[in-house]
């Protein structure tokens, strides 16, 4: 394919060639000849940082990507190391899977490891740094607990008794060994997660088998909406891995385009589907026009949805997204506990954070008056 050749200074460049390799329809093509040692030293650095080691190792395997044979030697090396820590990871997986499952707890494996399976044609090109696994709301509490008997310590307290279940994403853990659990009940804090019709995400799923155990995941469409989300709003700049994902499923996956629309109206995400496919495409440098991202690419957000989603911008809080989520809040007696939860939290949650109540609640209406004001 004749595409964009990045220069050989252009580190950042050269990252999203690695990230969109394999990508049928993507203008970004490799160096012609090995690159310089200063210019594959930042390389290295950049795959190594956002998890590209195997499609860096995948590249070179197909004589796409020219090295020498030292630089082949260091992405052989930091591959290998990315495989043994997601084999220890899968094996915590399959534990934890158990006692849920043992526990009569629903579970869906997501992201890394879901993603690896289901949507890359070798799973090695999707390596991944923890478990990301979706509970049901209900059973949230008991899959905390199953953690904990485990001799996982969950790393933040919440706000309250019941604040979890209710309102939150989810919770991190980190394990005796040093690795680390992210419970979700939601795809995102905020309101865009607090809007998703939660019920819906159990009503199917995919599988595939792991060391003779059968891990359930979401169905893709579903993984695809959780994509969009975790490139858009789990970071102020997107990492180049979620995008892969999101270009990932729609390239190589049957997405029913009309069921995509309903999961993304009664979600009212639409604003946030949309910026992700687009920035994947351009990123990424994607030719080839499907459904959903011409759709993207001619969508345009309301008011509403910019606001929403300038709450996930540079320098907000964990308080103004939580104060934020009040508006997405249906019910008026959720909206009252969930702002109760956070103007009066426990005392373990305020010195987890060392601030004081006064403090928190200033800080998080000022960014919130901010945001609303425009500045």
């Amino acid at each position: 394919m004749t595409g964009a050749h990045p220069s050989g200074g252009d580190s950042t460049r050269l990252a999203r060639t690695v990230a969109a390799y394999g990508l049928i329809g993507s203008l970004l093509d490799p160096p012609e000849v090995p690159l310089g040692e200063r210019e594959f030293v930042r390389l290295h650095a950049a795959v190594r940082s956002q998890r590209m080691t195997g499609l860096l190792w995948a590249a070179i395997t197909d004589d796409a990507f020219p090295v020498t044979t030292s630089q082949r030697d260091r992405a052989l090396e930091s591959h290998l190391q990315a495989l043994a820590v997601a084999l220890v990871l899968e094996r915590l997986l399959v534990e934890t899977v158990g006692a849920f499952e043992a526990a009569g707890i629903p579970v869906r494996a997501l992201k890394g490891t879901a993603s690896a399976h289901l949507d890359y044609p070798d799973p090695g090109m999707r390596t991944f740094g923890d478990i990301d696994l979706l509970v049901p709301s209900e059973a949230f509490d008991d899959a905390v607990a199953s953690l904990t008997r485990a001799g996982n310590q969950r790393r933040f307290p919440q706000p309250r008794p019941g604040f979890d279940r209710r309102f939150s994403k989810g919770s991190s853990f980190r394990t005796p060994d040093g690795l680390e659990i992210d419970l979700h009940r939601t795809f995102a804090m905020g309101p865009f997660g607090a809007r998703i019709p939660l019920r819906e995400l159990w009503a199917r799923s995919e599988t595939y088998v792991l060391a003779g155990t059968p891990v359930h995941c979401l169905p893709v469409e579903e993984r695809l909406l959780h994509a969009t989300y975790h490139a858009v709003l789990g970071g102020t700049t997107p990492r180049l891995v979620p995008l892969r994902d999101v270009a990932q499923i729609l390239l190589t996956q049957a997405v029913d385009v009309g069921r995509m629309h309903r999961l993304m109206s009664a979600s009212r995400g639409d604003a946030v589907v949309a910026r992700a496919i687009r920035l994947a495409w351009h990123e990424l440098c994607l030719a080839d026009v499907l459904a959903l991202s011409a759709w993207s690419e001619s969508y345009r957000e309301d008011r509403q949805s910019a606001a929403e989603l300038a709450v996930y911008g540079t320098g907000t809080s964990y308080a103004a997204k939580s104060f934020a989520t009040v508006k997405a809040i249906p019910s008026l007696t959720h909206k009252a506990r969930f702002a109760f939860a956070l103007a009066l939290p426990e005392r373990s949650y305020l010195e987890e954070r060392q601030e004081g109540r006064a403090q928190r609640i200033r800080r998080g209406l000022a960014q919130i008056l901010s945001l609303r004001s425009g500045r």
